[in-house]
């Protein structure tokens, strides 16, 4: 069975729509270093990191072309096509993108882990759920 985790990370932070370019490019920074460190720790897990698109993401909102409800539509759907949310959230901060996308996990019964670091005892979390999926 291929599990697939997706990375619920914030992108404005605490700013929120004034977060500005630099902000927005250090939280995704941090988070796709934490996206690289788990598919070192787990290389047959499958992760789905956001932050690893956001390039794409940025310009369409930024031309008007999707909104940021259609945007967090999309990061739904593919929440849907996952086994497990995982939110990174170094500070223990859960954004309002955050906060939807767990709402949706939620409705969709998919599990949820929150994770502040790849220290050991973090870590115990994910291999919990993988051995969960192997009962």
């Amino acid at each position: 069975m291929k599990v697939r985790i997706y990375i619920s990370h914030c992108i404005r932070g605490k700013h929120g729509k004034n977060a500005t370019k630099e902000q927005m490019r250090k939280n995704n920074t941090k988070a796709i270093l934490f996206y690289h460190r788990l598919k070192r720790l787990y290389p047959t897990t499958e992760f789905y990191c956001p932050g690893e698109h956001d390039e794409f993401v940025l310009i369409a909102y930024t031309k008007g072309f999707l909104s940021e409800e259609q945007i967090l539509q999309v990061d739904c759907v593919i929440v849907s096509t996952c086994n497990l949310l995982l939110n990174y959230s170094p500070d223990g901060y859960i954004s309002k993108g955050m906060k939807i996308e767990n709402d949706y996990a939620v409705a969709c019964r998919i599990p949820i882990i929150t994770l502040t670091s790849t220290r050991e005892q973090e870590l115990r979390k994910i291999d919990q759920f993988l051995e969960s999926l192997l009962k």
